[in-house]
């Protein structure tokens, strides 16, 4: 039994008429009664009854009908969800991100991507940046984020560019620099600067970012202290004892014992960049689309200036 002998039969049983059947169908008069006796001989029963008077249904193809108008919409409705899932309008989402570093830009996006695709369940999963390229790789997250410059990406990857935060200098109010109006790099150098680590020995993507700026420009600096943990990062810092550079609009410096200051130093470098990154053999709809959302979304907060933490 297939789709078409279920078609064929509902429309026969509709206009109880063979040709006016066949001419809804399209299909040779004698061809739909061939079609018709193979679908009775496979239910095993007789479904209509044909006389010269016309064409009845039987009580056991009166209760056929309504199944197969049933399962007619079920295949028609399992075709709109495959379409609609190839489009990427329905379906589930995975997404891994690091908190610390993350921008604002995320809850905007969900609220547009929820707006414009309300059948797609999104799922956010954190993990650290290092996690979620072994996450890619193994299809747990559809997408994920990292910093540039940070950790260096696999080539199997694709990744674009969807934020970008200046760099500020981060210390508890009590710091003697907190009643500065702009700080220098070299004024620095002297400092305790401190980086978090996402866990015990892990390398710290911010720590390598911080060196990259003292280098570039031959400003020495003294060994980095790591704390492992973003809450202790911020606690240390909150309590005065070093300073540190984060984004703008990451988590880190929502504090009110917190003050971030910005720099007196212009230059492209200082600036956290914040990528998103998906499999090269990826071919989701569902992934581009919330992609683009991000893009049209920061490009929105560019042109209005409102960049800001959530």
């Amino acid at each position: 039994m297939e789709l078409r002998h279920l078609r064929y039969f509902v429309a026969v049983a509709e206009e109880l008429n063979y040709r006016k059947a066949a001419e809804r169908l399209r299909v040779a008069q004698p061809a739909l009664s061939t079609q018709i006796q193979d679908l009775e001989h496979d239910v095993g029963v007789r479904l209509l009854d044909r006389d010269t008077g016309g064409v009845r249904l039987t009580a056991a193809g009166a209760v056929f009908l309504e199944e197969a108008r049933r399962i007619l919409a079920q295949a028609q409705q399992a075709v709109v969800l495959a379409q609609d899932a190839a489009k990427g309008r329905r379906g589930r989402l995975t997404i891994g991100y690091f908190a610390p570093i993350f921008m604002g830009l995320m809850p905007a996006s969900l609220k547009t991507f929820r707006e414009k695709f309300p059948e797609v369940e999104i799922v956010l999963v954190e993990m650290a940046i290092a996690d979620q390229l072994a996450a890619l790789d193994t299809g747990v997250i559809q997408i994920g984020f990292t910093v540039a410059r940070g950790t260096p990406l696999p080539r199997n990857l694709k990744h674009v560019e969807v934020a970008r935060s200046p760099i500020r200098v981060v210390v508890g109010r009590g710091h003697r620099l907190a009643r500065k109006s702009s700080v220098a790099l070299a004024e620095l150098g002297e400092e305790q600067l401190l980086c978090f680590g996402v866990k015990k020995g892990a390398v710290s993507v911010q720590g390598e970012i911080i060196r990259q700026f003292f280098v570039a420009r031959r400003l020495k600096i003294r060994p980095l202290q790591q704390i492992d943990g973003v809450e202790a990062f911020r606690a240390t810092l909150e309590s005065g004892h070093g300073v540190s550079l984060i984004a703008e609009s990451g988590s880190i410096g929502r504090s009110r014992d917190l003050v971030l200051k910005p720099l007196k130093e212009t230059a492209p470098d200082l600036f956290v960049e914040l990528h998103a990154l998906w499999r090269a053999d990826q071919n989701s709809q569902l992934t581009a689309n919330f992609i683009s959302v991000m893009l049209e979304v920061a490009d929105k907060s560019k042109t209005s200036g409102r960049v800001r933490p959530p």
